[in-house]
């Protein structure tokens, strides 16, 4: 009988010390109650966007029997789960959240938890571009609580990042039905209609956007361009196809809006078969007096037409010279093909160098370049800032650089390259993996070709 209750106050002083060690005590409930999960992080989006932090999420209330004594299995893993949420460990607060629910699948805290656990991953995901997989994190926290605008938010950013712009509407409506005074809801739903090419409706949006958000200085650069526009294309006329709109003003562009839509269907179909790739999206193309394209554009006065998600088009009188009409148009077009296709994630070089390709009727042309050369890694941004004799330089070294890329590798890998771009892998990765030759060493090779040539 000894021997049995020895055993016996052995087991209990076991159980002891493993609540003692394992299960937070009362005053760390308390604390952790109060606390709540972490409410700093936020959307890191495209940079034009900058949007605003998601809404604070409400505190978790610890259910009553949380602050027992011995607190049970599934109270002591969502107080662990907190913990870890608090250290930004989401995949491991979700865990032990997830754990929690299934042994008290009522419990309303645990399900708002495991929510809260999922929007954070989405916009961990977010921060690293991984859209594809932000979007199913926001699902799940809905999901388990659709009372949250922010989880709505988060997943309309994600789909709106994958071109999935009918998905995002409806989320952000619904988000909006819950929280209707965040700017990034507004700042998606403008990006979606300019996208859409409704002037109207994107610029509600984003001047609600920017009552929200005054410090924005990007969003009211594009809202002061888009009112500029829409001032303008308000009385423009509109011809249309399968692939584009075109606007233009007066009867008397008719015949020269026509030619026009003509060599841009030209080529759409040319260009598209090159790259095995036609762009799904309708595009938008203007015709401008010199005066208006520079108005509305404020680009430098060495550009001849541009593109910005638009083709801009300064076509001023009678077209005299159809052959450089076409150049133009082909350039033009290639960029928007290109955007489409990468998402808008392909260097400025590259992105130039195709364009010129095409431009050229599909010649890879050689340019005397002026030593010493702008290194390709800094041709990743707008030219547009370069006065006209750096600019004419990086468009030289741009379509040296790009011929040398089809000569050497063909457009079935570039365009494989482009792809990769769009699931939002940065350049040099991208161009490592698809072509199995380093950013750096391509670059290296490249100017010892010039040397040599």
């Amino acid at each position: 009988m000894f021997l049995k209750d020895r055993r016996l106050l052995f087991g209990i002083a076991l159980l002891l010390l493993f609540y003692y060690f394992m299960i937070p005590s009362r005053k760390e409930i308390a604390l952790q109650g109060r606390g709540g999960p972490d409410r700093s992080a936020s959307p890191s989006a495209d940079p034009s966007l900058h949007p605003l932090p998601p809404p604070p999420l409400p505190d978790p209330v610890l259910p009553p029997s949380a602050t027992d004594p011995q607190p049970p299995l599934w109270a002591a893993l969502n107080e662990k789960g907190l913990s870890f949420f608090n250290e930004g460990r989401y995949p491991e607060a979700l865990d032990l959240f997830t754990q929690a629910l299934t042994l008290r699948p009522g419990e309303i805290t645990l399900r708002k938890n495991v929510a809260q656990a999922h929007a954070q991953l989405g916009w961990e995901a977010i921060r690293q571009n991984a859209f594809g997989q932000a979007g199913p994190h926001f699902k799940a926290a809905i999901e388990r609580f659709d009372g949250e605008a922010a989880f709505y938010f988060g997943e309309a950013l994600a789909f709106h990042r994958q071109d999935k712009d009918a998905d995002a509407l409806q989320s952000l409506k619904t988000g909006l039905t819950l929280d209707p005074e965040q700017a990034i809801a507004h700042k998606l739903l403008g990006e979606i209609y300019e996208r859409r090419n409704d002037f109207e409706k994107a610029i509600g949006a984003w001047e609600k956007a920017s009552r929200l958000d005054p410090q924005d200085a990007s969003l009211a650069m594009r809202l002061d361009k888009m009112k500029r526009e829409h001032q303008l294309f308000s009385h423009f006329q509109q011809e249309e196809t399968r692939h584009f709109s075109l606007l233009f003003e007066g009867r008397d562009e008719k015949d020269r809006a026509r030619t026009v839509i003509h060599l841009l269907e030209e080529a759409y179909q040319e260009i598209g078969r090159t790259f095995s790739y036609y762009p799904e999206r309708t595009i938008l193309a203007v015709l401008y007096a010199d005066q208006q394209f520079r108005d509305v554009t404020q680009s430098p006065a060495w550009t001849k037409a541009l593109f910005d998600g638009k083709i801009h088009l300064p076509i001023g009188g009678p077209i005299e010279n159809e052959a450089l009409l076409k150049k133009v148009i082909y350039h033009e077009f290639t960029h928007a093909l290109v955007h489409q296709l990468s998402r808008g994630k392909t260097p400025t070089w590259l992105n130039e160098g195709l364009a010129l390709y095409f431009e050229e009727g599909g010649k890879a042309e050689r340019d005397r370049l002026a030593f010493p050369l702008l290194p390709l890694d800094g041709l990743h941004g707008s030219f547009m800032k370069y006065d006209e004799p750096t600019a004419r330089q990086a468009y030289a070294e741009s379509r040296s650089a790009t011929a040398y890329l089809i000569d050497r590798y063909g457009f079935f890998r570039i365009k494989l390259l482009l792809e990769e771009l769009a699931n939002d892998t940065p350049f040099p990765k991208a161009f490592e993996q698809i072509l199995l030759f380093s950013y750096a060493d391509f670059q290296t090779e490249w100017q010892k070709k010039l040397g040599s040539g």
